[in-house]
């Protein structure tokens, strides 16, 4: 209960439901849940140690508030971490690469009809499948955890329907062609200028709110 009740919240505070400075409540949260208080505060415990909650002990529980310093930071640790992953990713065999471009249409077809909620959870899916085919999975678990402490300033930016850079920058159809032809350097340069693309964009849209 404590883990379903973390990856609920978690989901919310990616998505900006639960806005950056949000008190939570322990009896709210447990009425929403149909739980008691106990796996409750062990979801927030859970939540504070990987830093998307914040936890004072006067006032209670808070969701973690949004800086252009933290992004930087976590940038920087993201480039460090998922470089590692794809440098020792072991190639697809078909029926992977079937799945992923499966995927990779279902997140076009999501953005164009909106679906941000569906689009945030199946675009993390998308890079959990590929991060998944390196043998480290003590860093896959790092990764992700990371994704999720930078996921929370995606809510910031709105999601690009019609034909855009921004939006050519969320296709994922040059993966498919990198891991195709097996070639590692062009899989780092894809995913670097992806991510980089997102990180210029979101402390541009920091800056601009005095973060």
């Amino acid at each position: 209960m404590p883990a379903k009740i973390a990856n609920e919240l978690r989901s919310l505070v990616a998505r900006g439901t639960l806005a950056p400075g949000m008190r939570l409540g322990q009896k709210e949260l447990a009425e929403q849940f149909s739980a008691s208080r106990v796996p409750v505060r062990e979801a927030l415990k859970l939540l504070c140690s990987e830093g998307i909650i914040e936890h004072d002990p006067n006032r209670g529980f808070f969701v973690t508030r949004l800086s252009g310093d933290e992004a930087e930071q976590l940038f920087t640790l993201r480039h460090l971490v998922e470089d590692e992953l794809l440098r020792t990713v072991e190639w697809p065999n078909e029926e992977q690469l079937e799945e992923l471009a499966r995927r990779a249409q279902e997140l076009e077809d999501l953005l164009n009809r909106g679906d941000r909620s569906s689009w945030w959870d199946r675009h993390g899916e998308f890079h959990k499948m590929i991060f998944d085919l390196s043998p480290k999975k003590t860093i896959v678990r790092e990764a992700m955890r990371l994704w999720a402490l930078t996921d929370r300033y995606r809510a910031l930016l709105p999601l690009p329907r019609g034909d855009s850079q921004e939006r050519k920058v969320l296709s994922k159809h040059e993966f498919l062609t990198v891991l195709r032809e097996q070639d590692t350097e062009k899989l780092l340069a894809v995913r670097r200028l992806r991510r980089e693309a997102f990180e210029r964009l979101l402390l541009e849209t920091l800056e601009a709110r005095g973060l």
